[in-house]
């Protein structure tokens, strides 16, 4: 998966891997003729709006414990640094964008006790995960939490609302960044602070010899088996080769108008953590 490059591949049109992968032969072992009813013919970098919508459904009720399974218990330690970097206040409001479960959200309400999140996703699956555990937080917790639904393209927010943004893990799954950046920007007060987790690829070459098969072979067999998909994991390793090199997204982000923009590669690189200022007028 990691083969050094001398030219990446255009975004929009990302190599795409045949139905007939090891993995997801192995996968359809376990689950016989559910490749054509639950996953499109070929995997690549991008899955079209309806699948990426089924994907979500099928994954809501055990995402977690399969991102805590196959980032071998990283997933945690990676939202417990974002959370610590924000330095977020009494009385601001922080926007969890496509929150998924909640995860981040739920941990940044408990980090800062005076903080409010607005907590936003478009899978009603995933929505209903993250409602069921808020409902098992403190009232002093959990009312400080606010689910909606909604696509983070085109929120219903207010401009200059957010005090911060978060979002992790979701990005790549647009081919079109550019609209969901202007959206964060929008929302974003002059001052704030942007914060964007996605995965990545080391850059020191054993560890990437040795994540790269990983995430080839190990991550969409095992993967696939427990999200009872052939393909949600598969299409993951595509995600992460067609996202743009932290370098590359750092310049993405300030096209969009953002300011001291910065990369922090954390675990050799397999997740990155983006972080960037609106200013004071663009």
């Amino acid at each position: 998966m990691f083969r050094h490059h001398t030219q990446r591949r255009h975004p929009l049109k990302p190599r795409v891997t045949t139905r007939n992968s090891l993995a997801r032969k192995l996968a359809r072992l376990f689950f016989v003729g559910r490749g054509t009813a639950f996953g499109p013919p070929r995997v690549g970098a991008f899955l079209d709006e309806s699948q990426l919508h089924k994907m979500f459904e099928t994954l809501g009720g055990t995402y977690d414990a399969q991102n805590r399974i196959l980032s071998l218990g990283r997933d945690a330690q990676w939202r417990k640094i974002l959370v610590e970097k924000l330095h977020t206040t009494d009385g601001q409001l922080v926007i969890d964008m496509a929150t998924g479960t909640g995860e981040v959200a739920i941990a940044i309400v408990r980090r800062y006790s005076g903080v409010r999140v607005i907590a936003i996703d478009y899978s009603p699956r995933m929505l209903a995960e993250a409602r069921r555990k808020l409902g098992t937080l403190p009232s002093e917790i959990s009312r400080r939490t606010e689910l909606r639904r909604g696509d983070i393209r085109c929120t219903d927010v207010e401009d200059s609302t957010a005090d911060v943004p978060t979002n992790t893990f979701a990005l790549r799954n647009l081919p079109d960044r550019a609209p969901v950046l202007a959206e964060f920007f929008r929302l974003l007060k002059p001052g704030g602070k942007l914060f964007i987790m996605e995965p990545g690829l080391p850059d020191t070459p054993l560890v990437r010899f040795v994540y790269s098969a990983y995430l080839s072979h190990l991550m969409p067999f095992f993967g696939n088996i427990l999200s009872r998909t052939d393909y949600a994991y598969s299409y993951l390793r595509h995600s992460i080769e067609a996202f743009p090199r932290p370098q590359e997204f750092v310049q993405e982000l300030t096209s969009a108008g953002f300011m001291h923009a910065k990369a922090l590669r954390l675990s050799f690189g397999i997740a990155v953590l983006y972080s960037a200022i609106r200013g004071d007028g663009r």
